[in-house]
């Protein structure tokens, strides 16, 4: 057996990941696993030839020897109150993506095996809509459980939660639907020439949006009208501005105190509580402690050991010593590392991380490119990890495996458009 062939088994996984991860995490992941291994194994480039992965590998270090510091020596003001193994634990929300992104370049390097991943990713969104749908409407409960345990989706009571699908959280379904939104747009672009693939492309674009809006989660609402221009382009901000502005106006009218009454009661009437109550709310829990309080918190917290953190984990805990109330996470994923590895592996991830957006961002919103469907699908690549980049700084979804599996993937074929555009693509064995 050939390299060729690994090459092809592997693309076969990586095609079967991105198709399971969502309806059934542990499978996809385990493919995705073992393509990642075979690529790293028949790419033909050095690692350390490539300065995006120097960065990452330098990002990597910093964040190891933070974990080694926190097992070592500990944090004295609160050593009681963290467990520095945490920190060991959390290495692997970080790690093992820098090499997906560097073990899936040869599935992603070129605008076709871009397509197509994308179309596997929409596609395998299927079930999330069938579950979601049935909890919302028809009260389907659980857990859900397969093959031992093996599979297991979370359908939670709605109640006041937003539909969650195989997801523990409204607020994960809500990422996961924001990541797949510009596909649909783009599938929708394309203009497919049989009339049921039209069809069908358009009823799952409806259905993506209803369901984003059932989460009832604010970063998915965003999203969904935030992706529109970036993948249509500045024309659609023609008709796009207007819509925005009516919706605004809108719930402007139904939360704001003073315009209460009789006008105010009957817009309140129309819109489902679900949605006004939302923004209705000056913060959140029984203390009505603003995500600004939370942001403020966290910045203290993190001024606690600037160059080395305190720990993954200790945001909560320290939290709750510091204010009398729990929350799981800063709601802001920069915060969230400074606070767990320091400054410096945050400020050296993140530089590099923007730097991919704007480089790629210069290639694919060129006006010289060429407006073809691929181009479209290219669009939404971008809007896609970058919308989701955006909201990271407002709530943190990302320590969900399948999200975080999904964003770096995505982040890697922003690093292979650059490479495309500065004929300085990876050498690959052609298959």
């Amino acid at each position: 057996m050939n390299k060729s062939f690994f090459l092809n088994l592997g693309s076969i996984l990586f095609s079967i990941g991105i198709f399971l991860l969502v309806s059934a995490p542990i499978l996809g992941s385990i493919s995705l696993f073992f393509s990642t291994l075979l690529g790293t194994l028949t790419n033909k480039q050095k690692f350390l030839n490539d300065n995006w992965n120097k960065s990452f590998l330098i990002c990597g270090t910093f964040i190891l020897l933070s974990s080694m510091k926190h097992i070592l020596f500990g944090q004295d003001s609160y050593k009681d109150s963290l467990d520095p193994i945490l920190s060991l634990i959390g290495t692997f929300n970080w790690l093992p993506f820098f090499w997906i992104f560097w073990g899936c370049q040869y599935y992603l390097n070129s605008r076709i095996k871009r397509k197509k991943t994308a179309i596997l990713l929409v596609s395998g969104t299927f079930p999330l809509l069938v579950s979601g749908f049935g909890q919302y409407f028809f009260n389907w409960t659980g857990p859900l459980n397969t093959l031992n345990g093996l599979i297991i989706w979370y359908q939670r009571p709605i109640q006041e939660h937003g539909l969650t699908g195989p997801f523990n959280n409204q607020n994960y379904a809500g990422a996961w639907l924001s990541l797949v939104w510009p596909f649909c747009i783009a599938l929708i672009i394309q203009k497919p020439k049989n009339i049921y693939h039209r069809i069908f492309s358009l009823i799952f674009l409806i259905s993506i949006v209803i369901a984003a809006f059932l989460t009832n989660s604010r970063n998915a609402w965003a999203s969904i009208f935030g992706s529109i221009p970036l993948v249509l382009g500045l024309g659609s901000l023609l008709w796009f501005l207007p819509i925005i502005f009516i919706i605004s106006l809108i719930f402007s009218i139904t939360i704001f105190q003073p315009l209460s009454g009789s006008f105010q009661d009957l817009f309140r009437d129309i819109i489902p509580d679900k949605f006004w109550l939302e923004f209705a709310g000056e913060g959140i829990g029984i203390r009505k402690l603003t995500r600004l309080d939370i942001f403020i918190s966290a910045l203290n917290i993190s001024s606690i050991d600037p160059l080395f953190g305190i720990g993954a984990g200790a945001f909560p805990i320290l939290f709750e010593l510091q204010q009398n109330i729990w929350r799981g996470h800063p709601h802001n994923i920069i915060l969230e590392l400074a606070i767990s590895y320091g400054y410096p592996v945050t400020i050296f991830l993140s530089s590099t991380i923007i730097l991919l957006l704007i480089l790629s961002a210069k290639i694919i919103f060129n006006k010289k490119s060429l407006n073809t469907e691929v181009i479209y699908f290219e669009k939404a690549w971008w809007t896609s990890i970058f919308i989701f980049c955006v909201t990271q700084l407002f709530d943190v979804q990302y320590f969900d495996a399948r999200i975080s599996i999904i964003a770096w993937i995505l982040l890697c074929g922003l690093k292979l458009m650059i490479d495309e555009a500065n004929l300085e693509a990876p050498s690959f064995i052609e298959v």
